[in-house]
């Protein structure tokens, strides 16, 4: 029968505890670096005119159409 010391049952209880330490650290700085790379940014030709007039890009009033009457 072998005898384990405490000095390896230590290091083998650790090495779950840190190698999940670093999986979590890699999923984080991988989700960083992904949110780094492609920043959000705001497209104005997509949005709805009622969106651009809540957020204050137009005034809401209807665009100015000459009549056609008029010389």
């Amino acid at each position: 029968m072998a005898c384990v010391t405490n000095e390896q049952l230590a290091q083998h209880v650790a090495e779950p505890t840190r190698s999940k330490a670093f999986e979590w650290l890699a999923h984080l700085l991988r989700g960083l670096a992904v949110r780094l790379a492609r920043p959000d940014r705001l497209d104005l030709e997509g949005m709805p005119d009622r969106v651009k007039r809540d957020l204050g890009f137009m005034d809401g009033r209807d665009p100015y159409i000459e009549d056609a009457r008029t010389p």
